[in-house]
């Protein structure tokens, strides 16, 4: 998950913190609730707001931008970090986990993902909708963890039977559907995944399918699997997954699997 982050050199944070306390003071807010906020003693932020040190330009408007998201309802932490750079690292970034960092294959991946929900968004895919939450994931060639895995945050949104937005694709998210490609991956050639409802009647597609086991493993070895079907058990609803080499690929055969099983 990418976070908003501002920086300041050591020496700024006490006047970084002085000038966050005033400006919410003058915004109204109790020394006490100032106090929970900033992690300081009520004496402190007393001290604070009474203080007449003179605080640079660039340390008030960093602070009137984090008393704004303060008070827009942003949880708001303040944290002491080493950095190991040539620059000096001061303003506003944004920081990131290792496998959000934007590499070319990280793009790709996200197009591809974008790209399957825009074909497949406003189409009806009535019958093939879960009781849970619909996602698509895509692994990395070399994929080990569900960090490596990328998907819909939250799922696909589904309104009147069809896909109509998400918020956005991110890596380590669907540890669900993670886990299950990435134990697939010993056995079938698959890079995407697709849950969808369970599926009668795949004799009547070109399709070749497969059953998991209870606890989601393959029945068999068998290599060539475009759909898994899981029949269900205590608290879980039947389902399926739709299996690819992309989330394009994957998005095209559940297309198709609806033309084909009207």
């Amino acid at each position: 998950m990418v976070e908003e982050a501002i920086f300041v050199h050591a020496d700024d944070t006490v006047l970084l913190k002085k000038a966050v306390a005033k400006s919410l003071y003058t915004k109204n807010f109790a020394q006490s609730k100032i106090s929970e906020i900033l992690k300081l003693s009520q004496p402190m932020v007393s001290n604070y707001c009474s203080s007449n040190d003179t605080i640079p330009n660039n340390i008030k408007d960093l602070a009137e931008k984090i008393s704004e998201k303060i008070i827009d309802g942003s949880s708001v932490t303040f944290q002491t970090g080493v950095s190991f750079v040539d620059i000096s690292l001061e303003g506003e970034f944004y920081i990131a986990q290792k496998n959000e960092i934007i590499s070319e294959e990280n793009i790709k991946i996200i197009d591809n993902l974008t790209e399957a929900f825009l074909l497949l968004k406003d189409q009806d895919i009535s019958g093939l909708i879960p009781e849970v939450k619909i996602n698509i994931a895509m692994a990395k060639e070399k994929a080990k963890s569900s960090e490596d895995v990328a998907a819909f945050l939250n799922g696909l949104i589904i309104a009147e039977d069809r896909a109509t937005s998400n918020n956005g694709v991110r890596f380590g998210r669907s540890k669900h559907l993670s886990s299950l490609i990435l134990s697939l991956r010993d056995v079938i050639d698959v890079n995407a995944i697709m849950n969808v409802a369970y599926i009668k009647n795949l004799e009547k597609t070109n399709f070749s399918y497969a059953y998991l086991t209870k606890d989601f493993k393959l029945e068999n070895n068998k290599k060539n699997v475009d759909i898994l079907l899981h029949k269900g058990d205590f608290g879980i609803e039947p389902c399926a997954y739709v299996l690819g080499k992309d989330a394009m690929n994957v998005v095209n055969k559940v297309l198709k699997i609806k033309e084909e099983i009207k």
